[in-house]
Formats: structure tokens, C-alpha cells, sequence
């Protein structure tokens, strides 16, 4: 007699068998961004904001108030920008309320001037230091402000050399570029990038503050509570 045992089949896993496992994409970070583009006559700083929104250059630009908005995706996280752009003649006829106003809505500043006018160079240091007195002086966190110098093809006609942008930016305790807004889209990227970043990490960094604080807060008023039991 004959006992047929049947054989039970075994598996292995070979590295081309290998069970898939799919890891998760991370969602990105998503963040607003307010942004008030500053800067003289003629500038290009209405050149730069449309170059970082459209990777298109346009020359021309009449007096008009522009409210822009646009989403970059970058390094996993993804910003959403509001660009508030002001002519100069606008930013001369208002009030000081309506320049507070604008102030205290941005999360970051770009204040462009040219480097072929000494004059729209000069003029950004009283602007830097009216919004860090608005800002920092009320207590609140540092404010990013980029400083760009603009028309970088156009150094046959320089009045500003590089290392004078750089040294204000500094003793600003600002970031600095210098760009040419008709010539690449990668120099407006990189302003408006940079500034999502620093405001990025401000906001990160007051959020983290203010957990901190209200942890504090708490494991206060437990203390005080029993020391208030135990009289």
C-alpha cells in the first residue's frame, strides 16, 4: 500500500518578488504670503512682480494699483502669494493711515530701486526704517524685507555699485539681490522665493513661540492654583 502525501508549495520572496509597499506622499506646507512691492519712478518694480508671475518681461507700465495673486510650489511647500504693487505718485498722495494699513498687512516687504538712479537708492532707507518702526517697534517679530537692485544690464549706465546695495542691506539687517527684471525670469524667482522662505520660517517661528507661551501660561496658573489651595 502507497501513501501519496501531497506536497505543500512554498513561497520565497525573491528581491524581484518583493511585496510593494506604498509610502505616502507628504503633503506640502501650504502658506499665505503678503507681499507690498515699494520703489521709485521707474524702477522696474512692476517689471519685476509681472516677471515673477508670468516668466514674461513688459517694459511699460502706467499708474495703477495692482493686487496680484499667484502660487509657487517649491521644496515641498507650496505658497500663495498676494503681491500688493504701488505706484510712486500713489505712495506720495496717501495718508499716513493708509500706509499703516499696508504695512501691517504684509508678511514681507521687496523695496526695489534702480542702479543707473542714485536718487531711488538713497530713498530706501527712511522706507526701511518707517516699517520696522511700525512693526518691530510695536513688539512684534522681525519683518523680511528684500532689497533689489534692478537693471543689472544695464552696467554701462551703474550708479550704485553692488557691494553700496549690499553694505545697506546689511546695516539693514536686510536680504539683498541684484537682478535684471528684462533679462531672466530666474532673478525675480529667486527675490520672491527667498522672501516666502524667510516669512516662512517667521511664521513658523511665532506659531512655535506662542505654543511655548501658552504651555508657560498653563503650567502657571496649575502653580498659582495650588498654591492658592494649599493657604
Amino acid at each position: 500500500m502507497v501513501l501519496r502525501i501531497p506536497l505543500r508549495r512554498s513561497t520565497s520572496l525573491t528581491p524581484d518578488h518583493q511585496p510593494v509597499v506604498e509610502v505616502p506622499t507628504p503633503t506640502p506646507l501650504k502658506m499665505d504670503v503678503n507681499v507690498v512691492v515699494l520703489g521709485g519712478d521707474s524702477v522696474g518694480k512692476s517689471a519685476l512682480t509681472v516677471r515673477f508671475l508670468t516668466r514674461r518681461f513688459i517694459g511699460e507700465y502706467g499708474e495703477m494699483e495692482s493686487l496680484y495673486t499667484h502660487t509657487l510650489a517649491a521644496e515641498g511647500k507650496e505658497f500663495l502669494f498676494h503681491i500688493w504693487d504701488f505706484p510712486c505718485s500713489q505712495l506720495r498722495a496717501d495718508d499716513g493711515s493708509s500706509e499703516d494699513k499696508r504695512i501691517q498687512w504684509a508678511d514681507g516687504f521687496v523695496l526695489v530701486y534702480s542702479i543707473c538712479d542714485r536718487a531711488s537708492f538713497t530713498s530706501l532707507q527712511p522706507k526701511v526704517q518707517c516699517i520696522k518702526a511700525a512693526r518691530e517697534g510695536a513688539g512684534q517679530d522681525k519683518v523680511p524685507i528684500a532689497i533689489v537692485g534692478n537693471k543689472r544690464d544695464l552696467h554701462h549706465r551703474r550708479a550704485v555699485s553692488s557691494e553700496e546695495g549690499r553694505l545697506l542691506a546689511l546695516s539693514l539687517d536686510c536680504e539683498f539681490y541684484e537682478v535684471s527684471a528684462a533679462e531672466a525670469y530666474h532673478g525675480a524667482l529667486m527675490v520672491f522665493h527667498g522672501l516666502a522662505e524667510r516669512v516662512c520660517e517667521a511664521k513658523l517661528a511665532l506659531k512655535k513661540g506662542t505654543g511655548i507661551r501658552s504651555i508657560v501660561k498653563s503650567v502657571s496658573a496649575v502653580f498659582a492654583r495650588k498654591r492658592t489651595d494649599s493657604m
